[in-house]
């Protein structure tokens, strides 16, 4: 999966959702398992297929020691804040209730393909930049710049 770009879509009274044409032509035959979570850094919602989600699970859990009350908890806040999600026949999802806010009150959403997971925002958040051009420019120049 190769997700990139942005996409509009509107969420409709139920609290469902076309995943967009051109991801769903990515998704691996017969994947209709998704995670779905607010991100931890952003005012949005990170749409993972479950095969992402696991590699994403495997990785913190070697990262973290749960005999740590402070990773432990992290751990917790990771594993408990996702809803499961699938696609339905007419290549919907349906996002839970208690997410939708994040999503805007008009109802439309932009999907934003980061790779091999999805950002679902507000519109009209993701309307404006999310970094000034300058600080992307530097930020970007910064990254490119190091030693792989």
């Amino acid at each position: 999966m190769h997700f990139v770009g942005k996409t509009q879509a509107r969420m409709d009274a139920k609290g469902r959702l076309f995943l967009p044409a051109e991801y769903r032509r990515q998704l691996e035959d017969g994947e209709r398992k998704f995670v779905l979570r607010s991100d931890a850094n952003a005012p949005c919602l990170v749409l993972y297929p479950y095969a992402t989600w696991r590699a994403d699970v495997a990785e913190v859990l070697a990262r973290l020691n749960r005999w740590v009350p402070e990773e432990a908890q992290v751990l917790r806040q990771f594993m408990g804040d996702v809803e499961q999600v699938e696609l339905d026949g007419n290549g919907r999802i349906l996002i839970p209730r208690r997410l939708q806010g994040m999503l805007g009150e008009d109802r439309n959403v932009c999907f934003v393909g980061l790779g091999d997971r999805l950002e679902l925002w507000a519109a009209a958040e993701a309307e404006k930049p999310f970094m000034q051009p300058d600080d992307y420019a530097r930020t970007l120049q910064q990254i490119m710049s190091r030693q792989p």
